[in-house]
């Protein structure tokens, strides 16, 4: 009888302390972790901003995959998941996840805006010189890197799956998709020889 009152008041003791425990957790899960993580997949972002100077004025022929630093922005969250998998609570979920990559698509897609905005300044600027066809691949510097952005997105996109979100549920990559149509285009025709 007296084994089972302390049973029953442990039980009770330790119900009490996970009630006020769960806003702790969540806590850490839900804001120190999410801003460590968006903090660390933001530093590759800013390499967005080095694709136009990988074919202005090169002669390098079209991309065929995607920049180096794509397959490093999402790296920190593939890295915290695989060590802590097993040791996240059932409440957070996959919450914490789609807290950091909706942020990071968010700056990914204004990296994209601006370069685009830039190279198409600057396309606009060559559109009158005989210069602004290379002989490589037959496009121009811009196109190149409409090309690159649209294969680095494509390339984010999976990795967003590879991290176990749908990415139609991310605006900023419906932002990314629009912003490299003209490079989908670009990659189809490449596809299909013309």
């Amino acid at each position: 009888l007296e084994r089972d009152e302390i049973r029953s008041l442990v039980a009770e003791v330790l119900a009490e302390v996970s009630d006020q425990i769960h806003p702790v957790i969540d806590k850490a899960w839900n804001k120190l972790i999410v801003e460590l993580l968006t903090q660390k997949c933001s530093t590759p972002v800013a390499a967005v901003k080095g694709v136009a100077a990988t074919y202005r004025m090169t002669n390098r022929p079209p991309p065929k995959q995607a920049s180096p630093f794509v397959s490093t922005i999402l790296r920190p969250i593939k890295e915290f998941d695989r060590e802590f998998a097993n040791r996240t609570p059932d409440r957070i979920g996959a919450k914490w996840k789609q807290q950091v990559v909706v942020i990071i698509a968010d700056r990914y897609a204004g990296a994209v805006a601006d370069l685009i905005a830039t190279v198409e300044r600057t396309e606009e600027a060559l559109k009158n010189r005989r210069t602004r066809r290379t002989s490589a691949g037959g496009m121009s510097d811009g196109e190149k890197v409409k090309l690159q952005l649209f294969l680095d997105y494509r390339t984010f996109s999976d990795d967003v799956r590879e991290v176990g979100l749908e990415p139609s549920t991310i605006i900023g990559l419906s932002k990314l998709g629009e912003l490299t149509a003209d490079g989908e285009k670009l990659s189809q025709r490449g596809m299909n020889g013309a």
